[in-house]
């Protein structure tokens, strides 16, 4: 596969270390010390995006903890052997790239 073919290629401008984590038929993607705002602090944490439907969500973004002053209805997954936080929010559609569907999530949080 071709650097121009690669879909994590926008994404690792984000993080370089974004990688493809599958689990079952989920194409999950690893984003490790994924830098954001929440509340309009800058944080860091563990993420994971599922950029394909699960639970009746389109897409998801899970975290490595909740940040429950800016989101709501945080629930806990487990995925990859791990707990994971995430909340509720759906319309972020999966036809788009994979940077664009995190930004649409992590939006949120600001």
């Amino acid at each position: 596969m071709s650097m121009v073919d690669d879909p994590l290629r926008a994404l690792r401008e984000l993080n370089p270390e974004a990688r493809s984590m599958p689990e079952g038929n989920l194409g999950l993607v690893f984003l490790p010390a994924q830098t954001f705002e929440v509340a309009g602090q800058r944080q860091t944490a563990d993420l994971l995006l599922c950029p394909a439907e699960l639970g009746g969500y389109q897409t998801r973004l899970f975290f490595d903890r909740p940040f429950p002053q800016r989101a709501a209805n945080w629930t806990v997954h487990t995925l990859l052997g791990r707990s994971w936080h995430t909340f509720s929010w759906n319309g972020v559609q999966a036809n788009q790239p994979l940077e664009q569907i995190l930004l649409a999530h992590l939006a949120v949080l600001r």
